[in-house]
C-alpha cells in the first residue's frame, strides 16, 4: 500500500511539474517543436514530460529553463 501512493504521489508531482513548463512554453509563444530544438530534445520527449509521463533529469531541467528563459526554480512554482 504504501509504495502505490508513493508511486501515485510521484505521478501528480510530474504532471503538475509538465504543466508548469507547458505553461512556460505558452507563455513565451513556443510550440513544443521549437522548446525541443532549443533545449535539444526530440519533440515526442517534451510532449511526455508536459503530459507527466516522462521523468525529467536535472539536466534536462536545467536545459528547459535555459530555453525558457526562466530560473529552475521557476519550473517548481506551487509544487
Amino acid at each position: 500500500m504504501v509504495a502505490y501512493w508513493r508511486v501515485s504521489g510521484i505521478g501528480k508531482f510530474r504532471k503538475e511539474l509538465g504543466a508548469n513548463i507547458r505553461s512556460f512554453r505558452k507563455k513565451a509563444g513556443m510550440s513544443q517543436e521549437r522548446l525541443a530544438e532549443l533545449a535539444e530534445f526530440h519533440p515526442v520527449y517534451i510532449s511526455q514530460v508536459e503530459c507527466g509521463t516522462k521523468a525529467v533529469s536535472v539536466e534536462a531541467l536545467r536545459k528547459l529553463s535555459l530555453a525558457l528563459r526562466v530560473p529552475v526554480r521557476a519550473l517548481f512554482r506551487g509544487l
